[in-house]
């Protein structure tokens, strides 16, 4: 009988499923006659930092894609533009002229 380990150690046991995954095609998502199911994933917020918020939500939808996987359906998990985040900048980006600041001369960091 194996036994279950008392702490996860993720060396052991993602590699291989991962390669199952792999293997399987699980990653791979072309239009076909399956239902598809689509979540996209928004890009960090205009200041470029991650926080635990982003991690929380990445990983809800790998949970949500991987599930829509195992149930057959055609799962596709893709980078997108976030509106909010254009509409954030916009407004930064307004902020900065009338303090006679052009986004242009900011570095990324600066901005």
């Amino acid at each position: 009988m194996n036994e279950i380990a008392k702490t996860y150690s993720p060396a052991d046991i993602e590699a291989k499923w991962y390669a199952y995954w792999k293997e399987n095609g699980f990653f791979r998502s072309v239009p076909d006659q399956r239902e598809p199911y689509t979540i996209v994933i928004p890009p960090p917020n205009v200041t470029g930092v991650l926080h635990m918020g982003h991690m929380l939500n990445n990983t809800i939808q790998d949970v949500l894609i991987r599930r829509a996987r195992m149930l057959g359906k055609n799962a596709c998990w893709v980078p997108g533009t976030d509106h909010a985040s254009i509409a954030t900048e916009a407004k930064v980006v307004a902020m900065l002229k009338e303090q006679g600041i052009n986004k242009s001369d900011l570095s990324r960091e600066e901005f």
